[in-house]
């Protein structure tokens, strides 16, 4: 009886080891690319733009090249592109209020990676002037540098880190901030966008902060809630982390502290060399 029991545990076992080796066959980059054409061709309804495989790696180094999954991304990142059109008119580096909001930090991004070489996005909540520009344009200005971003394979392959400061954000200006946007927000960046963040470390947050996250968190995916520190005024744990030589002024490093200047410089050269 044991000698039978041992047999079919063998027999599970290399069941197991078939299929391990199915999962890593299919999820070859060219196995993967193949694969991804022909869900192109399946689906001739979404009305894709970009079909060329240095973008469609982008959707795939995101997803560690499992097709189906990166193909969802795909889809969902096309339809919210034709459902919201009115979201890219002016979706561009000359518009004033996507630049105000790039000047205030809103997102910015840092000049070093982390120890992982993943690059460092932050966002600086409390320079948000809603009679400026609104939580959309905000939004708009996420997308433009992730955009900008994904053109470094290291990014698409390493994904990045997001650090949101929450100090001086104070309770009326998280007043403004409609739950609606912020779940497409999330919801975008979660579903049709392809980007990994790897973590997402919020500093100097208040109480009714935290209340608003726990709202948008169920918009996530388990494995992204995890990703999810919260900090309050602890900076120290932010940088068991990411290290202080890494890290602006502003988030106790020893960087100066954070200049938008140079960053929008290079959106403003990535677009003067696209439209040529």
């Amino acid at each position: 009886m044991s000698e039978f029991a041992e047999y079919l545990w063998g027999m599970d076992q290399v069941k197991r080891d078939l299929e391990n080796d199915f999962t890593c066959h299919e999820r070859q980059p060219s196995v993967a690319m193949t694969t991804f054409k022909e869900l192109i061709l399946s689906r001739p309804d979404v009305g894709f733009i970009r079909t060329d495989p240095p973008f469609v790696m982008r959707f795939l180094r995101a997803r560690k090249f499992d097709a189906n999954d990166a193909f969802d991304v795909y889809v969902n990142y096309y339809r919210f592109m034709h459902s919201q059109r009115d979201f890219f008119l002016g979706y561009n580096i000359n518009n004033p209020e996507i630049r105000s909001a790039l000047e205030d930090g809103l997102p910015g991004v840092l000049n070093q990676r982390d120890n992982k070489g993943r690059r460092i996005m932050v966002m600086f909540a409390s320079q948000w002037d809603s009679a400026r520009y609104s939580l959309t344009t905000i939004h708009k200005a996420i997308y433009l540098s992730l955009d900008h971003l994904l053109n470094d394979v290291a990014v698409q392959e390493k994904g990045i880190v997001l650090i949101i400061d929450w100090s001086g954000f104070t309770f009326r200006q998280c007043s403004k901030m409609q739950l609606a946007v912020l779940r497409i927000i999330v919801e975008g960046l979660e579903y049709g966008f392809p980007i990994r963040f790897k973590a997402i470390h919020c500093v100097g947050q208040s109480w009714y902060v935290e209340t608003a996250l726990a709202l948008l968190k169920p918009f996530l995916r388990p494995g992204s809630r995890d990703k999810i520190r919260l900090h309050g005024h602890n900076l120290c744990t932010l940088h068991e982390s990411i290290s202080k030589e890494v890290l602006s002024a502003e988030l106790g490093g020893e960087k100066p502290p954070y200049q938008s200047a140079r960053w929008i410089e290079q959106l403003i050269n990535v677009s003067s060399n696209t439209s040529e």
